[in-house]
């Protein structure tokens, strides 16, 4: 009876459900306009990763909600929004530019209140009167916002003051300066994307490569016969404003049917303009924002670290085998995600911070497996897997640093043969170098514990040895294939730039640690404590040149912020060998050896010397 009546209430339930459904009728449907490709930056892109790559630059997240309703959207369905529930549509064109926008800024609407630009400078979020806790500012409010200069004293207007800031030497301006240009910047950007000024949907009939037409363009112009002698702009004008009407009436039947339409119309201008890109590079590249498969990477190299971990605490063989398995589908995920990006963009990923980071992801995880493979020890997986995890993880959550963005290269970088040759073996060797800092900081742990497994560490020595020597052999390669570029690219091999003289610093460094460990200098500890302080020497030349130095010829990979953060994980890590280092010497000075060593052993080889001592020449 019991059984009865619960199915006679799950069909009730559900009939209820589907009622419901029923009652509630279709929705906007946003998928197709992932997929419509638009011109911005140089590039033709989906909507989709328009829309995305928008509001990450606002407000740096990954939704918004509807400031009315609660509603959550996605990047296009938020992009969408913004653009079709513009008040400047409405307006007849007539006046200057600027005083109407002026005029829509004093009759702003849900949007232009919503807390959309983000603030990290404290110091400005103080200037403009923001509480300290409070991260966002809405874009009128940002209009009315007045800020002290601080350079006279005087108060003015936060938006007119930044204007005047965008005639200065990029590098005369301040930190608080740059950060307020910053949020200036993001501000008219938010300007031109609703206006429609930023969203281009059609190639121009007859016009230059890369010249398209916008939505601002298309709903504004007044097109004749001499303008547009097939018509087909004009019915494009009209399905746009069909595609408006219906949003605003709120009937998702007739917008989804204006829009199958307006998305039509658009492939077959584009198809008779001969400037659309290819439907499967656009899927594509929607497919790659969608599952993230960078993200995918990191979460599997961390689970294999976390297996790592528990297989050498555990000893258990599935421990070693799970993560041995998660660490090669997170290699794999990796690989994808390169294989679309070069895909999409048709060259080599590593022409930005971003894609170098995650590079050297790739070949510190390729370094590991080969390693882990061929000795089978889980300490270097567990290495290759922390190293890649953290830096997958950096490169995902700190787009404002490290921009994701696929974007058109500089003149000079415009080489694919050198751009694989020379990029990817100085990267491929960070990466290398990378995993020698891993095991150097496994090494230094064993020797933080007290009693350290003098095998383990004999064994983690030679592993770091054979990453320092494989990193130092392409660190020399691409530092030779860079002075040839350069003399391709600028008629000079060496020319003292500053990442040079840093890349050919780094690498005297790590030949000065090897030629150290080869005559016998440094032991076990130091040559770990050695690879940990040296990798300091890789991020001067790979990220301190681009963003702290900001000199150079190199002027295409130039970018700022996350100073702060690099420079105190390098000062952690120093405490860090300090430690070690301390450790293991008041242990050595404290032992009381039992019986003298046989001469034999004294200048053996390096496996038979005492681990984690401080030999004279390190201490």
């Amino acid at each position: 009876m019991r059984s009865a009546l619960f199915v006679c209430g799950l069909f009730i339930a559900m009939g209820a459900t589907a009622c419901g459904a029923e009652q509630a009728g279709p929705a906007l449907n946003w998928e197709p306009w992932r997929h419509v490709p638009v011109q911005d930056g140089g590039r033709v892109k989906p909507l989709d990763t328009l829309a995305w790559e928008t509001l990450r630059t606002l407000c740096n997240r990954a939704s918004f909600s509807d400031p009315e309703t609660g509603e959550k959207l996605n990047p296009p369905a938020w992009y969408l929004a913004i653009v079709l529930e513009w008040p400047g549509w409405d307006r007849a064109p007539a006046g200057p530019a600027p005083a109407a926008e002026h005029h829509f800024l004093q009759r702003n609407d849900k949007w232009d209140n919503a807390p959309l630009l983000r603030v990290d400078y404290l110091p400005l979020r103080e200037s403009l009167g923001m509480p300290s806790d409070e991260k966002y500012i809405a874009p009128h409010a940002l209009v009315q916002a007045k800020i002290r200069d601080p350079q006279t004293g005087a108060p003015a207007s936060f938006l007119l003051w930044a204007q005047t800031l965008r005639q200065s030497e990029p590098r005369a301006l301040s930190e608080f300066e740059r950060r307020a240009l910053n949020l200036a910047g993001n501000y008219w950007a938010y300007q031109s994307h609703r206006s429609g000024k930023r969203l281009a949907l059609a190639p121009a009939p007859g016009g230059e490569a890369q010249q398209w037409l916008s939505a601002a363009e298309l709903m504004k112009a007044k097109y004749t016969d001499a303008t547009d002698p097939t018509g087909g702009l004009r019915r494009l004008q009209a399905k746009l404003r069909q595609v408006r009407a219906a949003y605003q009436a709120g009937s998702p039947e007739e917008f989804n049917a204006a829009a199958d339409d307006l998305i039509a119309a658009l492939a077959a201008i584009g198809a008779e303009a001969g400037d659309y890109p290819d439907r499967a590079v656009i899927d594509l590249e929607v497919a790659y924002n969608r599952y993230a498969p960078f993200r995918f990477g990191w979460v599997l190299t961390m689970l294999a670290f976390l297996c790592a971990l528990l297989s050498v605490g555990t000893r258990w063989k599935g421990f070693y085998l799970g993560g041995l398995a998660t660490f090669a589908a997170g290699l794999a995920a990796m690989a994808v995600g390169f294989g679309m990006r070069i895909a999409i963009s048709g060259r080599a990923p590593v022409t930005n911070m971003y894609e170098s980071v995650v590079y050297l992801a790739l070949g510190t995880a390729v370094f590991g497996l080969v390693f882990e493979v061929i000795f089978r020890k889980g300490y270097v997986l567990a290495a290759a897997a922390a190293v890649s995890t953290l830096a997958l993880v950096l490169a995902d959550n700190s787009p404002a640093i490290l921009n994701p963005s696929l974007q058109p290269l500089e003149p000079v970088l415009r080489t694919n043969f050198w751009l694989v040759t020379h990029v990817m073996t100085i990267t491929l060797s960070y990466a290398a170098l990378a995993l020698a800092l891993g095991i150097g900081n496994i090494t230094l742990g064993c020797c933080l514990r007290r009693s350290p497994n003098e095998r383990l560490v004999g064994s983690l020595s030679r592993f770091t040895y054979k990453a320092l020597q494989v990193g130092v052999l392409l660190l020399a390669t691409g530092t030779i294939l860079g002075a040839v570029w350069a003399d391709y690219a600028w008629g000079r091999f060496w020319g003292w730039d500053p990442k040079e003289v840093w890349a050919l610093i780094a690498l005297f460094g790590y030949l000065a640690v090897l030629h150290a460990r080869y005559a016998g200098w440094v032991r076990d500890l130091g040559l770990a404590a050695l690879s940990v302080v040296c990798f300091s020497l890789v991020v001067m030349a790979w990220y301190g040149v681009n963003y702290v130095l900001g000199a150079g010829k190199h002027s295409y990979g130039f970018g700022g912020g996350g100073q702060g953060y690099v420079f105190g994980a390098i000062g952690l890590q120093f405490l860090y060998v300090g430690a070690s280092v301390l450790i293991a010497s008041k242990r050595r000075s404290s032992a009381v050896p039992k019986k003298p060593r046989p001469a034999a052993l004294r200048g053996g080889s390096s496996a038979s010397r005492l681990d984690c001592e401080v030999p004279a020449q390190v201490s």
